[in-house]
């Protein structure tokens, strides 16, 4: 093939692939046919186009588990999580003392939340004798019971919850139960993911040498983003040795969702505590 034959078929090719490239048949052939200097580097810029709209590359893709995992690792603050869009707002409409008893976590009265853990932590503010774990509606003996007196929570300890069950906990001072309150296991296709992304969390934390604190704090921040509110709670409840900070946050829980005082409207309101406030 010619010199000159070559340059048209490079022009037409970076016509047909680059249509808006600009590059013309009337590019001045003839000018270039004097000129062998100038005529190869337009050859080579044209084979470069031309090579360019070949080749594509692979795009760069953040998943939203990396990004949400740079995010939860920045955490420094369980008042920031147990304060994050309102927590305890819709929690504690609905959280009511009844007898001298206040559930707190799993679930929320009058509604069905549902919690990822299949181990979940039961706290409550009273005095009680038993708590019981049933699935919702059965007439059926208890799936797990145990004596708490003397006791704020308690961790089940039973056969491992079914996914997408509807459980409730039975509260009782004496033989019959007094309250139930429901929750539901999350469905296994949104727990598994759920669980992957925790233990890529878990992991990177380890490798940036967190403590089980830190750790349990991510976590914590992770769940409340899912809005799993009783996941959250059961983070800050976790921690063997808490810092000062946790230890208040703990204190001031029941405070929060249990002793609410009424509002009076005809008086001047007092600016509501917050979580870790002293």
């Amino acid at each position: 093939m010619s010199k000159n034959n070559l340059l048209h078929s490079l022009i037409a090719i970076t016509q047909s692939l680059l249509p808006n490239s600009g590059i013309t048949r009337d590019i001045g052939i003839q000018s270039l046919k004097n000129n062998t200097k100038k005529a190869s580097v337009v050859k080579f810029c044209l084979l470069l186009l031309t090579a360019s709209s070949m080749v594509t590359f692979p795009d760069v893709v953040i998943s939203p588990q990396t990004a949400l995992s740079s995010e939860v690792v920045q955490t420094t603050s369980w008042r920031e999580v147990l304060n994050i869009n309102n927590l305890f707002q819709r929690r504690r409409r609905r959280t009511a003392a009844r007898g001298n008893f206040c559930p707190i976590s799993p679930g929320v009265q009058g509604e069905i939340t549902q919690t990822w853990s299949d181990r979940p932590l039961f706290i409550w503010q009273g005095n009680i004798q038993t708590i019981g774990l049933r699935i919702r509606g059965s007439d059926t003996d208890n799936l797990w019971s145990q004596s708490v007196e003397a006791q704020q929570s308690v961790n089940y300890t039973g056969k491992k919850l079914q996914p997408g069950q509807i459980y409730e906990w039975t509260v009782y001072r004496g033989t019959n139960p007094t309250m139930f309150v429901s929750f539901q296991l999350m469905d296994s296709q949104k727990r598994d993911r759920i669980t992957k992304e925790l233990q890529t969390l878990e992991t990177e934390l380890q490798t940036k040498k967190a403590n089980k604190e830190a750790i349990a704090l991510a976590k914590a921040k992770y769940f409340a983003h899912q809005q799993l509110w009783s996941d959250v709670l059961q983070q800050a409840y976790s921690v063997s040795e808490p810092s000062d900070e946790l230890k208040q946050i703990r204190q001031d829980i029941a405070q929060q969702l249990c002793n609410i005082a009424p509002v009076d409207n005809n008086s001047a309101a007092t600016p509501e505590r917050k979580l870790g406030d002293n």
